[in-house]
């Protein structure tokens, strides 16, 4: 897989910029817009499936239009936790790893995973059909195609920076926010005064129902009902999972965007529910619930003979439709920093923490884009089969989290001085998510949403199993650090330089850090080609991904690391007598950094031989390496070549080079004349003639 690059369209980034960060970083007011509106987004299907679940028993939509805001703002506060507790982003997936364990993270990040590339999926298919909901009918048939290629589109501005991707469907949220303040305030005002009279229907209704069916009866429904309209809470987390890349102060920066957000969600989901039954609206064949109560508010919008109420829906159903395309982009923006951050942590692979030049996963970013269009091909991009699956990951992630705040806050009790609150807060969240993700399950498991938790458990035991790698490959390094450690002198300090000679052999080498690799690879060398070799060179290259991408502070930090580690391979062959030098740079492409670093040591030494190394593991060996390991030394190694440099890539045998010799399958020819040497004593001499059978096939 090391082959599947963009090499040559990467731009060099001064990564120490101090204006870098601010460049990319999002106010509150984007991280609304970009990270806000997947939640926004599901008033197109959310509350309509609240409203339908009450079927009739209408006169509760009072209940769940007070229940909704007040449901949203419990997770809100407990998200706004999170922010100040984990202020280097992860959300729900650091805060089960570090509250409740790091198996507990594993669940609640693969179930992120797959609930965003759940929304990407179903918000462009929904806002697809609504679009073509006012086209002519022929154009349905060809909704798939349009959905790929508004997903295609979407992957390709997120390619460019994540903060370009937001600005572009900037006018598109303004466009949402502003006819649904229009309509929906409207609505509300037009029919203030039916309120007393709404109230009283509703007291009438809960007590006709008390009588006939029971209290219990009541509550399962308005349970059920929320449970069924759960994607209404999907894209609380976002805000969240996205505070690295939020302006500082960040912590103040993400709790202003969660505000934004759980203030705009709650007065439209809340204002929809509310005013459906206000209008006693109906689904009609062809139309939304949403779509029949915005011409129900506007029926009469009439001036000089022309009706604006048409247009007024008209633009307002363009706007929400395609509002969905961003709650689209939202998945996109937000599960490859999930994956970025499960990578780091090493379930995922590492090439998933690693950023492009515009600081946003790419591979992360082609992945979910993969994976959107494959689940669009395989559900024919029906929403009501995409429904189903939807939905019950991000109360997973919910639940974990409250539940690790829960238990933070309750251990916390003798140093918080308001404890108490929080802990309030965290439990009503807790109550709250657990009891929606279990009748969630419970009502959309036969109809599919098994698929759903099959798939996440797919993704928890895959990413399980490569961390089980990572982990026995780390120990197997561990082993060969404690041994080839025991070479370096104690107390090893930098002595005084020694002169090099820029017209002399010079043998190079790829390092990332002082370790058994490393030092392998350097005496493998000197026993090779020390010889003739004058100098000695370390290139080091500091990644950039996502768990260095935290600010200037986080890049200082590796520049020390990275330039200690450089400064033990000079002190090591100093005193060894062997003149040598480092050089480093940082980057976020590890390709790009290393072409460079190679350009400067034959700039300055144009004599180079290049080395690298490789750890040789047979049962390690699988055909999932290259997946698990990027293997870019055999990519500089070719273009090296292709300049005309040596690259030797030495294999470093961690359990031992196998004691058998090889076997020879084919008949192999020699000179009769060969002459072998064997042990100490040359006298004793096989010639080629007497060998013939040694070299038969085994």
């Amino acid at each position: 897989m090391a082959w599947i690059r963009f090499p040559r369209f990467t731009q060099a980034v001064n990564v120490f910029n101090p204006k870098l960060f601010d460049n990319l970083s999002l106010a509150a007011f984007l991280a609304w817009v970009g990270l806000g509106s997947d939640a926004l987004s599901s008033s197109a299907y959310g509350p309509p499936e609240i409203y339908y679940a009450l079927k009739g028993h209408e006169y509760l939509s009072v209940v769940l239009a007070i229940g909704i805001p007040v449901s949203v703002f419990i997770i809100a506060a407990g998200y706004k936790q999170v922010i100040a507790l984990f202020p280097g982003g992860g959300g729900g997936y650091h805060t089960a790893s570090t509250l409740l364990g790091r198996k507990a993270g594993l669940v609640s990040g693969s179930a992120l995973i797959v609930d965003y590339i759940l929304t990407a999926a179903i918000s462009v298919a929904s806002g697809t059909e609504a679009l073509l909901s006012i086209l002519p009918a022929y154009w349905y048939q060809e909704r798939i195609y349009l959905d790929v290629v508004i997903l295609l589109f979407l992957v390709f501005i997120n390619l460019r920076g994540m903060k370009e991707s937001i600005k572009v469907l900037l006018p598109i949220f303004m466009g949402f926010i502003l006819t649904h303040i229009l309509v929906l305030g409207w609505g509300l005002m037009g029919h203030v005064g039916d309120v007393p009279q709404i109230v009283d229907h509703t007291v009438a209704g809960a007590r006709h129902d008390s009588m006939q069916y029971g209290w219990l009866f009541i509550i399962a429904l308005i349970f059920r009902a929320f449970s069924l309209g759960g994607g209404t809470y999907t894209g609380l987390e976002a805000v969240a999972n996205g505070v690295h890349i939020m302006r500082e102060p960040r912590v103040q920066t993400g709790q202003r965007a969660m505000t934004y957000l759980a203030v705009s969600l709650s007065l439209v989901a809340g204002s929809l529910i509310f005013l459906y039954l206000m209008y006693d609206v109906h689904g009609h064949e062809g139309q939304t619930l949403n779509a029949v109560l915005y011409n129900a508010i506007t029926h009469g919008w009439h001036l000089d003979g022309i009706d604006y109420g048409q247009y007024a829906v008209l633009f307002t159903l363009l706007t929400e439709g395609l509002l969905l395309y961003i709650a689209a982009n939202t998945g996109i923006i937000t599960a490859p920093i999930i994956m970025a951050n499960m990578a780091v942590d090493r379930w995922l692979p590492e090439r998933f923490s690693y950023l492009s030049d515009r600081f946003v996963s790419r591979n992360g970013i082609l992945l979910i884009g993969a994976a959107s269009i494959a689940i669009l091909l395989a559900t024919g991009g029906h929403v009501g089969v995409l429904v189903v699956l939807y939905s019950i990951n991000v109360f997973i992630t919910f639940t974990l989290t409250m539940a690790g705040l829960t238990h933070h806050w309750s251990a916390s009790r003798a140093t918080e001085s308001r404890w108490l609150i929080k802990l309030a807060v965290s439990v009503a969240g807790f109550i709250v998510s657990a009891s929606i993700l279990a009748i969630t399950i419970f009502e959309k498991f036969d109809q599919g949403g098994w698929f759903t938790l099959l798939v996440t458990g797919i993704v928890i035991v895959l990413s399980y199993r490569i961390y089980r790698h990572y982990k026995s490959l780390s120990k197997i390094t561990e082993d060969l650090d404690e041994t080839m450690m025991d070479v370096v002198p104690e107390g090893l300090e930098p002595g005084a330089p020694l002169p090099m000679d820029p017209r002399g052999a010079t043998a190079v080498f790829f390092v990332s850090r002082f370790d058994g690799l490393g030092l392998h690879t350097l005496l493998t060398a000197h026993r090779m080609v020390g010889g003739f070799v004058k100098n000695y060179v370390f290139l080091l290259a500091g990644i950039v991904g996502q768990g260095e991408f935290k600010g200037v502070k986080a890049i200082e930090e590796l520049k020390v690391y990275v330039e200690a580690e450089a400064a033990q391979y000079v002190a090591f062959c100093q005193s060894e007598g062997m003149a040598a030098t480092w050089f480093a740079t940082y980057a976020t492409d590890r390709i790009q950094a290393m072409e460079e670093l190679a350009k400067v040591a034959i700039r300055y030494f144009p004599q180079s031989i290049f080395f690298a190394g490789r750890i040789i593991d047979t049962p390690y060996q699988t055909p999932f390496w290259g997946l698990l390991h990027d293997e870019v030394s055999f990519i500089i190694q070719d273009r090296l070549q292709h300049d005309g440099f040596s690259m030797m890539i030495i294999p470093v045998h961690v359990r031992g080079i196998p004691s058998q010799p090889p076997r020879i399958a084919l008949p192999i020819s020699m000179p009769e004349n060969l002459v072998l040497i064997q042990g100490d004593d040359k006298d004793e001499e096989v010639r080629g003639g007497d060998r013939k059978a040694a070299v038969q096939p085994s």
